[in-house]
């Protein structure tokens, strides 16, 4: 039996293996999407690998075992380790903890002990700079900038063009299949089945990007020779067009960067989400219906659109008297 040390006085339980179920989700699979998982489980190996001390990779069939064993001191050591050892920055601590959170919610559901429960992230001050990187000015030089040659062209264009009119999450515009557009009556809707909460969502579609989507819709159908029933089940941003394969984050990433520079900018997909909740925020959008055209579960991660939006409004400044004196010699 293989007894897991860590340091001289502690014996933690031993790892058993289980028999593995097949064709069945695991536990977390059930609530939280591929891309949040893969996240997720790359802070909890971290976190695991420090408290057990085995030098040894955990593997999958023993990760609740191991996870029931934490104890709320473990909890403080990890953390402790992170910011005075690590020297991780808060911000960085806080996405370990968030992970750690989300995951031990669903085990507490199953009558595991959760040692991060009453654990608080800590207090930082949003990056306004970042949030403010892109403005709809800046899209709009990019789109006008960027030369369309073939279909890929094409794609990526209406990436950018998406990804600012719905303000989608990349792994949500990734996910998209035609069949995903839904019309009632006059107004279209996009279903989002993978997000980040783990429910579907419903998006509301402005009426220049049903236009523009209508347009490449046709394009691809006629470049491919598809009928409308082929193409419903297609992906709308794929790798290839011939094989139907799921674009993946990292050439996503490097679109969107290859069109950023196009006007010598830098810029990531969530820059282009910032900009979208930013322009709304400026036009008299409340909090309420910014939080619930990004998708966020609670206003307080919403707030720092409606805080951008004051150092943009320029209001204040005109209200300031003109100094006109001239200085005598």
């Amino acid at each position: 039996m293989d007894i897991v040390k860590r340091g001289e006085t502690r014996l933690d339980t031993p790892r058993r293996k289980k028999k593995r179920k097949e064709n069945k989700k695991g536990l977390f699979e059930i609530y939280l999407s591929e891309k949040t998982l893969k996240d997720y489980f790359f802070y909890l190996n971290d976190f695991l690998m420090y408290i057990y001390d085995s030098g040894t990779p955990i593997q999958n069939d023993e990760v609740i075992g191991l996870m029931s064993d934490i104890t709320d001191e473990d909890v403080e050591d990890y953390l402790s380790h992170l910011l005075y050892e690590r020297k991780m920055k808060k911000t960085s601590v806080n996405k370990v903890i968030s992970a750690l959170k989300s995951l031990y919610k669903e085990l507490e559901k199953h009558g595991v002990h959760n040692p991060f429960k009453f654990i608080k992230l800590f207090k930082t001050s949003r990056n306004l700079d970042n949030i403010l990187k892109v403005s709809f000015e800046d899209i709009q030089n990019i789109l006008n900038t960027y030369k369309v040659y073939d279909d890929k062209g094409y794609r990526n264009y209406m990436i950018l063009y998406t990804l600012f009119y719905t303000g989608m999450r990349s792994q949500e515009l990734l996910n998209i299949k035609y069949s995903n557009i839904l019309r009632r009556d006059d107004s279209y809707f996009l279903k989002l089945e993978k997000t980040k909460s783990g429910r579907e969502q419903y998006k509301p579609l402005h009426e220049l990007l049903v236009e523009k989507l209508s347009e490449y819709k046709n394009y691809v159908m006629g470049m491919y020779s598809y009928i409308e029933s082929d193409i419903e089940e297609l992906y709308i941003f794929p790798s290839s067009f011939e094989k139907n394969t799921k674009l993946s984050y990292a050439a996503l990433y490097k679109i969107v960067q290859e069109m950023g520079k196009t006007i010598g900018m830098e810029i990531s997909p969530h820059n282009i989400r910032h900009a979208i909740a930013t322009e709304l925020s400026a036009n008299g959008a409340d909090i309420i219906e910014i939080r619930d055209f990004l998708g966020h579960a609670d206003t307080k991660v919403t707030e720092v659109y409606i805080n951008a939006k004051s150092l943009l409004d320029k209001t204040v400044i005109s209200k300031i008297p003109t100094y006109s004196h001239e200085h005598k010699k």
